[in-house]
């Protein structure tokens, strides 16, 4: 077959790949061609204005919307199009654990395999926690358990009943810059229940149990006792939760100089996850925000952010929607650079404040990801820091 990986991110490459190995024709499409292809010269890459003449199948990665012009003109030509975790759950048998939500998704998919194995139950967390599922075909055991991270992305083109147990952990305001509604949002979210297989199991918070319908019967998700269906005790998850260490960027503590404290929220992409920030610390809090605009509605910040934001500080794309959403219920300053953002907050900062890194938006307009946002903030911190103690 001839097929064509749309996208080539962690997803795509991962895809490539494998086709590559088993003596696939691939082409890779991506619009940073030119770049790419020096990189990965194994690859044909084209841009996307690649011809589909003879193109049997197209692999997206999560980043492509189903809407773009390439992949109307597949659907047109009557080419198959799947997303890459499709494509890879088509060449997997092994039970597998699906976890969505709008916030939270990593560090439970984390925590899920990190107590089965601590249980000595092996299991291995994969998908859009950064570790490609294509990637683990042929490369895992066949009594492993694949814990699964799904963004919206991802199951807006999972078709295949491939799940033994689902978990939606949340929905809320995110993703509307490709969504046209959050009822569309949420669409892709609720669609992980029609990827279970027939004998398979869904648990929902209660918040989604209270907003949303399902077309099966579900139990409502608590960690615990979730994981006591795989013979998990008490003891042993308390054991096992004990020494299990919260993956970085989620508001992770950085250092403390002079009486003020920082914090990395840099994951937090949405108007919910900064609320949950600001909850979560309770002080006198210099909040840096910003960043590319998901379509969101920033007004909710208002109440949660009073007695408890000493001042708003917001960089980037999203600074004037945000200024202008927000009013006058807080001190509020605005800056293009990410970099004059941190500069201010760490002067800015006093005694019992915390410097608070929560930005709600995307990484994209300065950032390759949310990752490389986080460590900017971290070294840029450090440094203060360091000066603060030696000067």
């Amino acid at each position: 077959m001839r097929y064509v990986v749309f996208g080539l991110g962690i997803s795509g490459r991962a895809a490539a790949s494998y086709l590559l190995k088993n003596g696939h024709s691939c082409i890779g499409v991506d619009r940073k061609a030119k770049l790419l292809q020096q990189e990965m010269t194994h690859l044909q890459i084209d841009d996307e204005n690649v011809l589909l003449e003879n193109v049997d199948a197209m692999i997206l990665s999560p980043g492509i919307p189903l809407t773009h012009p390439l992949v109307i003109e597949a659907l047109s030509r009557k080419i198959e199009v799947i997303g890459e975790v499709e494509f890879a759950f088509r060449h997997i048998q092994n039970r597998c654990i699906g976890i969505t939500g709008s916030n939270g998704k990593t560090t439970t998919t984390l925590q899920i395999a990190h107590v089965l194995n601590c249980a000595g139950i092996r299991a291995r967390a994969v998908g859009n926690v950064g570790v490609s599922l294509t990637s683990v075909i042929g490369n895992v055991d066949d009594d492993e358990i694949l814990v699964v991270e799904l963004s919206s992305f991802q199951l807006e083109t999972l078709k295949k009943r491939c799940l033994d147990y689902a978990v939606i952990l949340n929905i809320t305001e995110n993703h509307l810059d490709r969504y046209p509604s959050m009822q569309e949002y949420a669409k892709s979210k609720l669609h992980i229940q029609h990827c279970l297989k027939e004998s398979g199991t869904l648990f929902v918070s209660e918040q989604v149990a209270r907003n949303y319908s399902f077309e099966t019967n579900f139990s409502i998700f608590d960690l615990f006792p979730f994981l006591s269906q795989f013979g998990i005790t008490r003891s042993s998850f308390d054991q096992a939760m004990s020494s299990f260490k919260k993956p970085p960027h989620r508001i992770e503590w950085i250092g403390e100089v002079d009486g003020v404290t920082f914090y990395n929220d840099s994951k937090s992409s949405n108007v919910e996850s900064v609320m949950y920030a600001v909850r979560s610390l309770k002080k006198p809090l210099i909040l840096i925000v910003g960043g590319t605009d998901k379509g969101s509605n920033y007004s909710p910040w208002i109440d949660c952010f009073k007695g408890v934001v000493k001042h708003l500080i917001a960089y980037g794309q999203a600074r004037e929607k945000i200024e202008m959403e927000m009013g006058e219920s807080v001190p509020f300053t605005k800056v293009g650079p990410f970099a004059e953002a941190v500069d201010i907050a760490c002067k800015m900062a006093e005694k019992n404040d915390t410097v608070l890194l929560s930005p709600g938006c995307s990484s994209y307009d300065q950032f390759a990801n949310f990752e490389r946002r986080g460590e900017a903030f971290k070294e840029k911190v450090l440094k203060w820091i360091e000066k603060k103690q030696f000067s």
